[in-house]
């Protein structure tokens, strides 16, 4: 039921020696480094490393996260099998979210990605990831201005592209060429 894994979040106590381990020790390509997000590029879904916060990590040591197509289907299923959920699922900019419990009370997260809409202006308060699922051609544009997103990186895709720029040290000027040149990327032709 639960085959398309996302990504996978390993809480650590040091991000610099566990990065080190993952990447030196265990041979696993790094893909992406960001202050608080470490991710590596392994065949399949991505692993990541973030420091162990209790605000992040709700006492689990690793946080997996799917991708379903039908998050309601898969969420009768696994209740009628007597699984635990935080919450039925709930609606979200970027699609469906719902997490579940497993038997230690770790945390488990069902995504449900947003279809692609028709386009519309950007604004400061557009998520992100409504930008990419619509236009990939987007991410060339994020990145010409400095922000790097790598795929499994819940948070910024599912910030506003205000608060994007914001963690990524974007100035209000350039926030706003960035919002620009992203309503430009998603329709093509319109000046």
């Amino acid at each position: 039921m639960l085959s398309d894994l996302a990504y996978t979040i390993i809480y650590v106590n040091d991000i610099e020696k566990s990065t080190a381990f993952y990447r030196d020790v265990l041979g696993i390509p790094l893909d992406y480094a960001a202050p608080g997000w470490v991710q590596f590029k392994a065949r399949g879904a991505a692993i990541v490393l973030h420091p162990r916060v209790d605000a992040f990590a709700n006492g689990n040591a690793v946080h997996l996260t799917f991708r379903v197509v039908d998050l309601d289907a898969t969420h009768q299923s696994l209740y009628a099998r007597g699984v635990r959920f935080v919450a039925p699922p709930k609606a979200t900019s970027f699609g469906k979210h719902a997490t579940l419990f497993d038997p230690d009370n770790n945390l488990i997260d069902l995504i449900e990605w947003k279809s692609p809409t028709e386009a519309r202006v950007i604004s400061g308060e557009t998520v992100v990831n409504e930008i990419l699922a619509r236009a990939p051609q987007a991410m060339e544009v994020l990145e010409e201005h400095g922000i790097r997103i790598c795929g499994g990186c819940i948070v910024l895709l599912n910030a506003s592209v205000q608060d994007t720029a914001a963690y990524s040290g974007l100035l209000a000027d350039e926030t706003k060429k960035l919002i620009e040149e992203l309503s430009k990327s998603i329709q093509p032709g319109v000046e």
